[in-house]
């Protein structure tokens, strides 16, 4: 006889109810946003649905994978957000969207499902790691798109640092000390910058010599971090030069075999320990909702952050296609676009609930920063190039600003304390 499902996400209905699919940037923005400024007369319900209890800072994974194991740095706990808010969270998957129905059925893909009706339903259910089919590389890379992710790089690195140790034979050690790092985008930057930084005092500390190390960076492009002007590129590339990390740029990976990365152009690149940062794609469970996509399997979005055929279903964040309409590209995947677009749904949610029109996106971007090493980055602000530590400090002073937008100044100021105390 089977068991009875148990509702996971029982509210009583007291007015128009806000679905929030997804608890990330995006979703946790707009659930905080909204709770905010709503007021009695909006008569707005807001329910958040998000499988995870917390939130993750994807570009800080790389000191959880390295630095001291505090992986708490990395998540944004949902209680501690929604603590005095008026926002129920069901920690439940989006698991369908029927848009004719105006409902969503959350819970476990094999079922059973419960149905949760909604006014209006917004969609914020982010990206995943892209892995390509190349041969090998999914069974023996981790990919850096969770804590448990950096948890794993973690444990990987221990483990070659304590087999080193046990070794005699100089090529063996360095061949058991190899680290590489597939992708030259900002999150292969940071992980590879923070693993030149410091590797060769975790070498040290454990009695190995430092110059057994080998850690380098494989980029099937000629350069790195496009997203950047070329002077910052340039300014990254010798940064990671001096701390001793190896270039290989301009041939793709064709296979990866145990320990070792063989190259297009027929280059064998020892690696223990792999590392595979070459993007991400869409939640793809959204190419199963009904709703229009386009060929990257994004949701197709207008210039409200509404699905075309669907005015009561709004896409925000990665999951999100939506192009600018000066250049007629679609978005990137950053969270400051996420961030804005959560801002500016807010508002139109809440004109909604007044009767009133709501107002187009126009995406802006103020700056990108990226670290290479803990304690140096690379970037841009309003057309400025900046580098060395004030790239940095901006960087984490981007977090600092999302925490005190979220959490006011008591989460801000914890956090801060939480950074400021990873020995960077």
């Amino acid at each position: 006889m089977s068991q009875m499902h148990a509702p996971t996400c029982q509210t009583s209905v007291t007015g128009r109810r806000v679905v929030i699919a997804g608890g990330g940037y995006a979703g946790t923005t707009l659930a905080v946003k909204l709770a905010r400024r709503q007021k009695p007369t909006d008569d707005l319900e807001i329910v958040l649905i998000e499988p995870n209890p917390c939130q993750q800072a994807l570009s800080e994974l790389d000191l959880v994978a390295v630095g001291p194991p505090r992986p708490e740095f990395c998540e944004l706990w949902h209680p501690t957000v929604f603590k005095n808010l008026p926002v129920t969270v069901c920690y439940e998957r989006l698991n369908d969207v029927k848009a004719e129905e105006r409902a969503v059925y959350i819970g476990p893909r094999e079922g059973p499902n419960e149905r949760v009706e909604y006014w209006r339903l917004v969609i914020a259910t982010g990206a995943v790691a892209f892995v390509p089919p190349v041969p090998g590389l999914a069974e023996h890379a981790v990919t850096m798109w969770s804590v448990a992710d950096a948890q794993e790089l973690q444990r990987r690195i221990d483990a070659a640092f304590k087999r080193a140790a046990t070794l005699y034979s100089p090529e063996q050690r360095a061949r058991t000390l190899s680290f590489t790092v597939i992708g030259g985008g900002a999150t292969g930057i940071e992980i590879v910058g923070t693993l030149g930084q410091m590797l060769p005092r975790k070498a040290r500390d454990a009695g190995l010599d430092s110059k057994d190390l080998r850690v380098r960076l494989v980029e099937g492009r000629p350069d790195i971090l496009y997203d950047l002007p070329p002077r910052q590129r340039a300014k990254a590339a010798t940064r990671l030069e001096r701390m001793g990390v190896e270039l290989l740029l301009g041939s793709m990976v064709e296979r990866v075999e145990p320990g070792t990365v063989v190259l297009e152009n027929g280059e064998r690149v020892d690696a223990e320990v792999l590392v595979f940062c070459g993007g991400a794609k869409a939640d793809p469970d959204a190419i199963e909702w009904g709703l229009e996509v386009d060929n990257s399997g994004r949701l197709v979005c207008d210039e409200y952050l509404r699905s075309p055929a669907h005015e009561n279903i709004y896409v925000i964040g990665d999951v999100a296609a939506f192009r600018d309409p000066e250049t007629n590209h679609t978005l990137p995947m950053l969270a400051q676009y996420a961030i804005r677009e959560a801002e500016q749904t807010a508002e139109n949610l809440l004109r909604e609930a007044k009767g009133q029109s709501i107002l187009p996106f126009t995406p802006h971007m103020h700056g990108e920063f990226v670290s290479v090493g803990p304690r140096w980055g690379v970037g841009w602000m309003f057309k400025l190039n900046v580098s060395g530590v004030p790239a940095i400090i901006m960087k984490r002073l981007t977090y600092v600003m999302y925490w005190f937008s979220v959490g006011g100044m008591r989460l801000a100021w914890k956090r801060t304390r939480e950074m400021l105390a990873m020995q960077r």
